[in-house]
């Protein structure tokens, strides 16, 4: 790609003309963000497809504006933008030399590294720039195992971490235009809480979708993006439909005492397949694990290894093992 390319794409994500979209404040996680940002560690933003990194991200970048940071001296790069068709260690050292060059920017440097995960070797690049000291770094990724796996053994000490959920239930009334301020609002408004609690049980907290008219619609997006481009694409999964039909069935069967045996005969895969598949889901947030508590196995004679799956959107499914 050649520099006019590269700064083309960086104008339609980055604040130097314009201020972009940056939804609804959730506060909570932007004011551990801007705490965060102070340690002069590597902040890494973690979560789900759609539990809502990018939107952060931008909103850390209008408060980082608005204390005073100057609109040039902060680079923001999405990955998963098409138009990046070479995505390794040199498209990030040009990307930076390109904003260098045509931004010129004086001071502190922010730079936002967007689904980082989609990048070869991204990481070796990210702690060459902080131990140089040429910029402040935010990160974000979808993959909880390849982001643990790489910054535990090559940015042990310089990073600290954040992991980003979809709404919570009080995240989700204010997305509806409800800021419960009392217990004298939680009164006077107890119908409308209750009705947006069957809401928020039925389709789940991610932002997008809370705002939107398609939700299911946009919730068999997500669903389909996780899989394929999460799962099949980086684990070269050769049985894709298999994946398929487990994520769906964990879906359909919430609350429900499953084996993994029965799953074996269920989807014609072995056992270590079904057990294998099934962490995967858990690495991309899609489900994972909750232990029995030791209260319940103190009163078991033979305890049984008890998991259980949660899908995001509140819903559960107990596996036993």
């Amino acid at each position: 790609m050649d520099k006019n390319e590269i700064i083309e794409i960086l104008q339609d994500w980055n604040f130097w003309k314009k201020d972009l979209e940056s939804g609804i404040e959730r506060s909570t996680y932007l004011n551990r963000l801007k705490d965060f940002l102070k340690t002069g560690q590597i902040v890494v933003i973690t979560g789900a497809r759609g539990a809502g990194k990018s939107f952060l991200m931008r909103q850390l970048i209008k408060s980082l504006i608005y204390n005073g940071v100057k609109r040039n001296n902060i680079l923001m790069v999405n990955f998963e933008d098409p138009r990046f068709t070479e995505l390794d260690t040199k498209i990030l050292q040009k990307i930076y030399e390109v904003y260098l060059e045509f931004l010129n920017p004086k001071g502190d440097v922010f730079i936002f590294l967007d689904e980082v995960q989609e990048v070869s070797g991204w990481e070796k690049w990210v702690r060459t720039i902080h131990e140089l000291k040429k910029a402040k770094l935010v990160i974000s990724g979808s993959n909880a195992k390849l982001l643990s796996t790489e910054l535990s053994t090559l940015l042990t000490g310089r990073h600290i971490d954040l992991e980003v959920f979809p709404l919570s239930f009080q995240e989700y009334l204010v997305f509806n235009g409800l800021d419960l301020k009392d217990k004298l609002d939680f009164a006077g408004k107890r119908v409308e809480i209750e009705r947006l609690f069957i809401k928020y049980l039925e389709w789940g907290g991610f932002p997008e979708v809370v705002l939107s008219g398609e939700k299911k619609k946009l919730l068999f997006h997500y669903f389909e993006d996780i899989v394929n481009k999460d799962l099949v694409k980086r684990y070269k999964i050769r049985k894709p439909a298999k994946l398929n039909s487990l994520a769906k069935f964990y879906l359909t069967n919430i609350s429900s005492s499953i084996t993994f045996n029965s799953l074996e005969k269920f989807l014609d895969v072995s056992v270590d397949t079904v057990e294998k598949f099934s962490h995967y889901f858990e690495d991309v947030y899609l489900i994972f694990f909750l232990k029995d508590s030791p209260l319940k196995l103190k009163n078991k004679k033979k305890p049984k290894k008890s998991l259980y799956y949660r899908y995001r959107s509140c819903q559960c499914i107990r596996i036993q093992v």
